[in-house]
């Protein structure tokens, strides 16, 4: 099973959370599911939900074992697993998440006695470490820095003072009934660090819904970045101050972001991608783009544009 893609929960029956999910079981009846996934790419013996229809074109290749769908999602061809038909596939989704998974809490030391560091570690006043973590050699934590439990932090990564890792994603489920309230989403995935990676003060990067959000080899964050639940960066990227990427961003290796840049959720960014400060990124870009504005265009189409909102009319 990918760390990346899929969180273990304890074996269950599909029958099993069907009943208890209140769904129609279209297929198999007697499969064991042993992990909560992602849509993308899906995991063996894994379930997982579709709740949008933009993402259906991903069904057809989902190596899950179940997906949670709406009462008219049509099977698609290709697609051999299960589904769980219901009214509210998010709903669904969160309720699955809050019966089958885990959340460890916080226990009464700064440090937590099952926390794995390195002998060489470096902790400054004020840190504080959850349960399951690991820290490898050489790494660097400043005053004030949180690492929410089962965290993975590389070797000879430097956190500044007040980063969070591994906090709840941003995630609320729409009720069936409006007097309900948002349902929150349970977060049981975790984040994992590359090695050499540093992150700038104030920054916060979210653990995965299920899975883990990542951050590559040698890439560097600037102060007061926020990145989302299940983001996944490269390597060897540069992030400058005030970058905050939406839940579920893709970006390749070598990317290079400006600041004060936002960047919408469920898109992919190719590698050598060079965005300029204060843009806004809403659709995918293609590798060794440069772009610029908001909405980001290519940079040679946004220096013309800004060109001409510039020049002034003949007299």
């Amino acid at each position: 099973m990918d760390r990346l893609s899929a969180t273990p929960i304890a074996e269950q029956a599909l029958l099993d959370i069907a009943n208890a999910l209140g769904a129609t079981l279209e297929g198999p009846s007697d499969v064991r599911i042993s992990n909560l996934c992602t849509l993308e790419p899906g995991e063996e013996g894994g379930l997982s939900f579709l709740a949008q229809g933009a993402y259906a074109k991903h069904l057809c290749e989902c190596k899950a074992a179940a997906v949670i769908v709406n009462l008219k999602q049509e099977r698609p061809e290709g697609f051999e697993g299960s589904l769980l038909r219901v009214a509210n596939p998010y709903e669904a989704w969160s309720r699955a998440l809050d019966i089958y998974g885990t959340h460890t809490g916080w226990g009464s030391e700064a440090i937590d006695p099952s926390a794995d560091l390195h002998p060489s570690v470096q902790l400054a006043p004020g840190v504080t470490i959850g349960a399951g973590v690991k820290i490898g050699a050489g790494t660097v934590l400043h005053p004030g820095v949180t690492i929410y439990p089962h965290s993975t932090i590389g070797a000879h990564c430097i956190l500044h003072a007040g980063v969070v890792i591994g906090a709840d994603g941003f995630g609320f489920a729409p009720p069936s009934k409006a007097q309900d309230g948002l349902q929150k989403i349970k977060h049981i995935g975790h984040v994992v660090l590359g090695d050499h990676v540093e992150i700038g003060a104030n920054s916060c990067v979210d653990r995965a819904v299920v899975g883990a959000t990542a951050i590559g080899h040698g890439t560097k964050l600037d102060n007061l970045c926020q990145i989302g639940h299940n983001v996944q960066i490269g390597m060897h990227c540069v992030l400058a101050g005030q970058v905050g990427i939406a839940g579920s961003t893709t970006i390749g290796h070598g990317v290079q972001i400006g600041g004060q840049v936002g960047i919408a959720g469920h898109i992919h960014i190719g590698d050598g991608v060079r965005i300029g400060a204060q843009s806004g990124v809403h659709k995918n870009i293609e590798a060794g783009k440069t772009v610029m504005g908001s909405p980001a265009v290519e940079a040679s189409v946004f220096r013309r544009k800004f060109a001409a909102s510039n020049m002034k009319p003949r007299s």
